[in-house]
């Protein structure tokens, strides 16, 4: 099999694993598509069970999901350490630039659309901030900081996440070092299909009857 095939299905895979379900019936709150929202992310975790420490862990390794899937792909173009977080952004030496963020896209489509889920998943907020997180430190920064003040001026987990990725989006753009070209269609994509998955959160938010923490 084609090494960078091998790369999308390990990164589609890992992105599948429903962290949210396992973690709900580790704290003993059973199927939670039926509880809350019905989402298997770490919003409605925290909506269920609370956010500490079931909601923070699921974030957590619904975030490593996006991040393995990077640095996978990463060190099979070649070693990505070096100057890891030199401001304003990082300065890794990427081999396949397209192969980085398609594996970033990949983990995410896993996890919106799990195989394990007949297909179904969740909004992949989390797992697209792994990977921002890996290919651009300071713009995960960025809309983590976006998220927190929205979230506390609000109490809307929707909203909230959702300026944070336009964020993570504009501030990737506007680093003077941030690398340009036709890899960055797979981060467009990555919000796109984030967007999709959170049109009932929009229609809600636009009727005002989205739900507050």
């Amino acid at each position: 099999m084609n090494g960078s095939l091998v790369i999308l299905v390990f990164s589609f895979l890992a992105g599948s694993i429903p962290f949210g379900l396992l973690m709900a019936r580790v704290f003993g709150a059973g199927d939670l598509r039926a509880q809350g929202s019905g989402n298997i992310g770490a919003t409605n975790v925290s909506r269920v069970i609370g956010f500490w420490p079931a909601g923070f862990l699921t974030f957590l390794l619904d975030a490593l999901k996006g991040s393995a899937a990077i640095l996978l792909a990463g060190q099979w173009s070649e070693p990505l350490w070096e100057g890891w977080l030199d401001f304003p952004a990082h300065h890794w030496e990427l081999g396949d630039l397209p192969l980085v963020w398609t594996a970033g896209l990949f983990a995410v489509l896993g996890h919106c659309f799990s195989p394990w889920l007949k297909f179904k998943g969740g909004k992949g907020v989390a797992t697209a901030f792994g990977v921002i997180g890996v290919l651009s430190p300071w713009a995960a920064v960025a809309g983590g900081i976006g998220f927190l003040l929205v979230f506390l001026a609000t109490r809307l987990g929707s909203l909230s996440s959702l300026v944070g990725l336009l964020l993570v989006a504009v501030a990737h753009g506007v680093l003077p070092s941030s690398d340009a070209g036709p890899h960055l269609w797979s981060g467009a994509l990555i919000l796109f299909v984030i967007l999709v998955r959170h049109e009932k959160n929009l229609d809600a938010l636009i009727d005002g009857r989205e739900n507050r923490f």
